[in-house]
């Protein structure tokens, strides 16, 4: 009887201290409510929709950006409604934002659904994207040399075997598709840019291969895993209210996955998610223990190109446990994978959409390897970095259309922020914050009235005074983020994104499709599809020609 008793007490253990997390949550709740409404009560903002859910379905819809472009004619600080009524700030206001992200961003951590970063770290594990505070800044110093210049230069010719590789598969698919001496045909960008982004992450990260770009990885359950984790996440947005509401959002990651086990019983998409999950987890395990197991027999003195090896040579306080390691590559491959192909595949559509930044950029990519002194023919990193034109319209390309068009905040301790107007702003402590970066992007009193509009050619120009206010860590936007928690890719994605163009560009010209019309679906990231598709899986057909196959 005793033995029973005791099992007993160890199989009630995890559902006793899940209940125990939602009452102590709920406490806090209750308090924080009380001083948030105080403390807000002048602040103007748009009617809540319901009183259960407030705004979070407009926060939260794949649809959802007329209603964040909307926001600011309530000013630069809105306040926007929650569960039950409760309240959270959504912030455009340079000054107040570069308090959160820079000055003050300890006390600032970033923050998912959940309020904390518990939805993160199960998702990715204890990585960049997991983790805060101490552990945070430890990891980034120990991966700032792995995402350097110095290591991108290592990566170029990788980069650009995989962009060519790329394009040859592009013109057998035209000689494929082309008949009756059509020259036009069509192809889905998101899909060919999610499978090079992929790939390029599995190479120059991991030096391993998902053959992302082979008809061996069409049936791989790790490339379909990749493909299918933000559809997955997407198909539970209409669930966020509930999740939020029940309180499990606030569970450590062990106590989520007890309470998710028990929860996907009863809802496929959350089953799916968690397979989704636990299959990347495994695959990113192996690959890391291959990579240690090939180290093993190599020399100290054997430089290592891909990121994972230089990690895992390193030694003493350089050395990054293997369990962050582990998360780290995860998170690599999911930040690196999904917002560059987005962004590929956004740049491509304004391409097409206008014809003359074509042919600029095709003409000064002509010019550059005409000039160049390699013997290949090739563009060095500098060279490749510094053509005005491409990086003009990367910049604006970034700056208009954010692929992540928001990021969460959530204060420790209450303080005062101050305003762009010179006045300032007290939060209570556990304020939820949202960065609008679409909004503050776009913002007509920085940027001057055609800020919505897709103009590279501002770049080449004397930018407005105010963009400086901007505290973005590249291109006077957010997109890349700022301060400590800023993309530590951002070499690593801007390289990706200028080799593919280099390469794609000066070999097709693309066109909008006759048959389809491209929309774009609001989110944690922005994604492509096409009017009437139900399905949440990117896509993004463009008509190719093929101007020279050399």
């Amino acid at each position: 009887m005793a033995l029973l008793g005791l099992l007993l007490k160890l199989a009630l253990a995890p559902a006793a201290l899940v209940f125990l997390t939602l009452v102590v949550n709920g406490v806090r709740g209750i308090l924080s409510y009380r001083a948030k409404h105080r403390a807000f009560r002048a602040i103007r903002g748009p009617m809540r929709t319901s009183f259960i859910a407030g705004n979070l379905e407009e926060l939260y819809s794949p649809f959802g950006l007329p209603f964040y472009e909307a926001l600011p004619k309530y000013g630069s600080v809105v306040k926007v409604h929650g569960l039950f009524g409760d309240v959270l700030l959504c912030i455009t206001d340079p000054r107040a934002i570069s308090h959160i992200l820079v000055q003050n961003a300890n006390n600032y951590p970033a923050a998912d659904v959940s309020g904390e970063l518990h939805m993160h770290r199960y998702l990715l594990g204890p990585g960049l994207l997991g983790v805060n505070g101490p552990t945070h800044k430890r990891q980034r110093k120990l991966l700032n040399p792995v995402f350097s210049h110095a290591q991108m230069r290592r990566l170029v010719p990788l980069m650009r075997d995989i962009s060519h590789q790329l394009k040859d598969l592009l013109v057998k698919e035209g000689a494929r598709s082309t008949h009756d001496k059509a020259r036009v045909y069509e192809i889905d960008t998101a899909n060919w840019f999610g499978r090079v982004g992929l790939e390029m992450i599995a190479q120059a990260g991991f030096g391993h291969t998902f053959h992302a770009l082979t008809a061996e990885g069409d049936g791989d359950e790790y490339v379909g895993a990749v493909k299918d984790l933000i559809p997955s996440l997407t198909a539970l947005g209409p669930m966020i209210p509930l999740f939020m509401l029940s309180g499990a959002a606030s569970l450590p990651p062990r106590l989520l996955r007890v309470a998710g086990d028990a929860v996907s019983l009863v809802l496929p998409p959350l089953r799916r998610l968690m397979r989704i999950v636990d299959l990347m987890n495994n695959e990113i395990r192996r690959v890391c223990e291959e990579r240690q197991a090939v180290l093993k027999n190599a020399s100290a003195d054997d430089e290592q190109n891909d990121i994972l090896g230089v990690l895992l040579q390193a030694n003493g306080e350089g050395r990054m446990p293997d369990v962050e390691i582990c998360a780290n590559s995860m998170s690599l491959v999911m930040a690196g994978t999904e917002t560059t192909s987005t962004t590929l595949c956004r740049i491509l559509h304004m391409l097409a959409l206008h014809p003359e930044a074509q042919v600029r950029l095709r003409r000064e990519l002509a010019q550059a390897f005409a000039a160049t002194t390699s013997e290949d023919g090739s563009l060095g990193y500098e060279a490749l970095m510094a053509l005005p034109y491409l990086d003009a319209l990367c910049k604006e390309t970034l700056r208009v259309f954010a692929p992540a068009p928001y990021r969460h905040r959530r204060s420790i301790k209450e303080d005062v922020i101050p305003l762009e107007d010179g006045t300032s702003l007290h939060i209570p402590a556990n304020t939820e914050i949202v960065i609008n970066i679409h909004c503050l992007n776009t913002d007509k009193t920085i940027w001057g009235p055609d800020a919505r509009e897709w103009r590279p050619e501002r770049w080449l120009d004397m930018l407005p005074q105010n963009v400086s206010k901007i505290p973005g860590v590249w291109g006077n936007s957010l997109s890349f983020g700022g301060g400590p928690k800023s993309c530590i890719g951002l070499n690593f994605s801007l390289l990706e994104m200028k080799s593919v163009l280099a390469t794609l560009v000066p070999a097709f010209r693309f066109t909008m499709p006759l048959h389809h019309e491209i929309e774009w679906r609001f989110g944690t990231t922005m994604t492509p599809s096409v009017k009437g598709e139900k399905g949440l899986h990117p896509l993004m057909p463009l008509g190719l020609e093929i101007i020279s196959s050399a």
